[in-house]
């Protein structure tokens, strides 16, 4: 645990402050955000006549201003909580096994699965911690107690469910993004699982008591609690560290319980270039995230298509189009889509970490000691992090548009505008990969903590400019984001400036890559 304390000491501080931030910063504002009857009776109007906001965010049972910003808050507080999680217990089992350091500590008194325990126990108590200091602040705030305890305690059983199912996935499968994008992936399932439940209501309301986040729902913060419904997801807890610890007895250390396919004797012709090999590493991850996003956003152009034909000419869905800049019938998938845009930003920040990851496994030594020159070597990890989420974006829009058309629409037409917008967020994520190629060559061993923290600062400020709590300028400032989001657009020079200062970022990585020493 100390080790992993110490290791982790910037993930950890990271991920509690974003966490915290999100589900106090939304309630703080809930006062500023709801300020009049009015207000709170418009937005319970809203929850109950667009149902997209149900589907990605989560019901609300009362319409006080504390609860409606608990609903708000929702779907926030429990992704960012059970992500970090997700990565802590990642890099603590599987990690350190691919990186050979299990193998020493396996040589001293050290039981077989210490550190399955050591990652659960930092990670459950990280999430109990969690939950008391949301607890204290919601009330300093003036929430009502049972509320806040609610609230916090939702905010834990997401910690402690990505655990649970981090530890599975870290027992089924060797890569650390293979068991990272496993377990979120099926977090993430579970989300819309009991979206779609609650979106559906009469005849569906069955699937939000089925799935972790049902039950959290149920909890109801600030609207006549029901206690009960922890006991079920407790349960689920405990069956998932059970399971993983069942699992790892189960399997030989360095192997996974899915099968690895034997490799060929002689690599291919094409595997004589790094772009190549890191093709190679990374198709596996990448074909993964490719049918999650496909499969996710098909059944969402389906289910916003159906509900676009009810509800697109309700005055909450012209006033949104009139916000995002786009016609009533494509607000539910601009809204779907600007939130996709997080998770596959994600993805090719840790595809592009790759080249740190190598240096500290040695690998890049062996490879930079052949005639292989560094400014290619990185310049090949940036393409790879230029490349992987436009063809992620371009999956997710034709995934939608197919979606789409089977739900009514016009898949020739669908495909083209869907995919025409989802591409045309890429320049956003291309900023954020420029700053982590440049960072691992200034600061290398703060390379995964400035990139992640920059991502995890546009999530943020996202959900502060929408809540109120920082100004539209800041959002602007800070965020690569706001430029490519409709509602802050209005010309067509983000296009021209963020792919250009992505360029630079990648020049000025490669000229400090040459001015230090590998590894660092």
């Amino acid at each position: 645990m100390r080790l992993a304390m110490r290791r982790d000491r910037v993930l950890l501080v990271a991920w509690s402050m974003i966490t915290t931030g999100i589900v106090l910063g939304g309630m703080a504002a809930a006062g500023t955000t709801y300020p009049t009857a009015q207000d709170r009776a418009d937005r319970w109007e809203q929850l109950h006549s667009v149902p997209m906001f149900v589907l990605f965010q989560s019901r609300a049972f009362s319409d006080t201003a504390e609860a409606l910003a608990a609903q708000q808050a929702f779907a926030g507080g429990t992704m960012c909580a059970a992500l970090g999680a997700i990565l802590l217990v990642a890099r603590t089992t599987r990690g350190e096994e691919s990186a050979g350091r299990r193998d020493l500590l396996a040589g001293t008194p050290l039981g077989r699965r210490a550190d399955l325990a050591a990652a659960l126990t930092l990670t459950m108590v990280t999430g109990a911690l969690l939950a008391i200091v949301i607890t204290c602040g919601l009330i300093a705030i003036g929430m009502p107690w049972a509320g806040s305890l609610a609230l916090a305690l939702i905010t834990a059983l997401a910690v402690w469910t990505g655990a649970g199912l981090a530890a599975i996935a870290a027992q089924l499968l060797t890569g650390v993004g293979g068991v990272v994008g496993l377990a979120f992936a099926t977090f993430y399932v579970f989300h819309l699982i009991r979206g779609a439940g609650a979106a559906m209501e009469e005849g569906a309301l069955w699937l939000t008591r089925v799935v972790p986040q049902g039950w959290w729902e149920n909890l109801r913060p600030f609207a006549d609690e029901r206690w009960w419904t922890l006991l079920p997801a407790l349960a689920a807890v405990t069956l998932s560290v059970v399971a993983s610890f069942h699992l790892a007895a189960r399997r030989d250390l360095g192997r996974s319980l899915v099968p690895t396919s034997r490799g060929r004797e002689h690599g291919a012709w094409w595997l004589r270039s790094v772009p190549s090999l890191l093709w190679r590493l990374d198709r596996a991850s990448l074909t993964v995230w490719a049918l999650a996003v496909a499969v996710i956003a098909l059944a969402i152009g389906y289910i916003g298509a159906d509900t676009m034909s009810a509800y697109a000419d309700t005055e909450w869905v012209r006033a949104m189009g009139t916000d995002l800049g786009v016609a009533p019938e494509d607000t539910f998938f601009t809204y779907v889509i600007l939130v996709f845009v997080f998770p596959i930003a994600g993805h090719a920040l840790y595809a592009t970490l790759q080249i740190r990851r190598e240096e500290t496994a040695g690998t890049a030594e062996l490879l930079l000691s052949g005639p292989l020159r560094r400014r290619t070597w990185a310049l090949a990890h940036a393409i790879a992090g230029f490349l992987y989420p436009v063809l992620l974006l371009i999956v997710l829009g034709i995934a939608v548009g197919i979606g789409s058309g089977l739900g009514g629409g016009h898949y020739g037409a669908d495909i083209a505008r869907f995919t025409t917008f989802t591409v045309s967020l890429a320049p956003a994520i291309w900023v954020l990969v420029g700053i982590t190629i440049l960072a691992h060559s200034v600061v290398p061993r703060r390379a995964a903590a400035v990139s992640w923290s920059l991502l995890g600062i546009g999530i943020f400020t996202e959900i502060a400019v929408k809540t109120g709590l920082v100004p539209e300028l800041l959002f602007l400032l800070v965020s690569p984001f706001a430029h490519v989001n409709p509602h802050y657009q209005a010309t067509w020079t983000p296009y021209v400036l963020l792919p250009l200062l992505s360029v630079g970022f990648v020049a000025a990585g490669l000229l400090a890559l040459r001015r230090r020493d590998l590894p660092a």
